[in-house]
């Protein structure tokens, strides 16, 4: 049996946070802290199957008035490809699996569908020097199902292992790559 408490512990320990319970949340895990000084969190409806934990990172905490931003800023839906390789026709065909938008990337296209609303700044981002390597090492860790990244906002990762199935060193590591690419957005997005 594991000890809930004890594992929102040791989650708390790894963002050098505080467990948070709010009845009216909804949440049964809810953990606030800060990875590479933004606002992370680490949250699931339930500590068990069938539900799956979410990783957030904030990049955007305090709007700069001073700060140059775009007026469409990056919006992006990262999804693993259920297919690879040859497989992949057949996942196209039988599963109706999309092929994604481009990133002018293949080896990322190869392994992952992209979603998004400006080519040229997805294509940047993907390309910024060590994000083909993090993009890479989150889905090797964490195995996620879907990473969503907002210039304006922050950068979601939804994992479908429970809460109670976790294991902190993957947490660790993940929430490490998810600072990494936060600080890409926002020094440079």
């Amino acid at each position: 049996m594991i000890d809930l408490q004890a594992k929102m512990e040791s989650v708390s320990e790894i963002l050098d946070g505080r467990i948070e319970s709010s009845p009216d949340s909804g949440l049964a895990v809810c953990v606030k802290g800060s990875v590479l000084g933004f606002p992370a969190t680490l949250q699931a409806i339930g500590p068990g199957w069938p539900f799956g934990v979410m990783y957030l990172v904030e990049t955007e905490v305090i709007e700069d008035p001073n700060r140059q931003r775009p007026t469409d800023p990056l919006q992006m839906i990262v999804y693993p490809r259920m297919g690879r390789g040859f497989m992949g026709f057949f996942t196209h065909i039988l599963l109706f699996e999309s092929r994604g938008m481009s990133v002018r990337e293949r080896r990322l296209e190869s392994k992952f569908v992209f979603s998004h609303n400006d080519e040229n700044l997805a294509e940047r981002f993907v390309k910024y020097p060590g994000n083909f390597d993090r993009l890479m090492s989150l889905e090797e860790y964490s195995k996620f199902n879907e990473l969503t990244i907002k210039s304006d906002a922050g950068i979601v990762l939804s994992q479908p292992k429970s809460f109670n199935s976790l294991d902190l060193d993957c947490c660790r590591e993940t929430f490490k790559i998810l600072g990494e690419l936060g600080q890409v957005l926002f020094e440079s997005f």
